[in-house]
């Protein structure tokens, strides 16, 4: 296994921790539906720092123009699944947003202070 594979699975366990704690809080707190929208924002944010790994695989991994433009092409689509995963249920007003996004925020927050 690579070094960024490694990095992002680490950080991915050490985050999951951190925000089942926190979820734990919220759902003591302002209720379940919360903590599922806390929860939800945080995976989403997770499956996108993941996908980091394999976008930086595709780029590295090799030294044909395919290979990078794959590897680009992977960058756009995790920015927009994270909108669609974001945007719909946020649109729909499926659950509460700003914890939602919170959630999302705070793993990307935690990325950058951990790399």
């Amino acid at each position: 296994m690579s070094a960024h594979w490694r990095l992002a699975l680490r950080y991915a366990a050490w985050v999951s921790v951190a925000a089942a704690v926190l979820a734990a809080g919220i759902w003591f707190l302002s209720g379940p539906s919360y903590a599922w929208a806390f929860g939800y924002g945080v995976g989403i944010g997770l499956i996108c720092f993941v996908s980091t790994a394999l976008t930086v695989s595709l780029i590295t991994g090799g030294s044909t123009a395919a290979a990078v433009t794959v590897g680009a092409a992977s960058f756009v689509a995790r920015m927009g699944f994270a909108a669609g995963a974001l945007g719909v249920p946020a649109y729909l007003g499926l659950w509460p947003v700003v914890i939602m996004l919170a959630g999302f925020a705070g793993v990307y927050v935690a990325e950058n202070v951990a790399l």
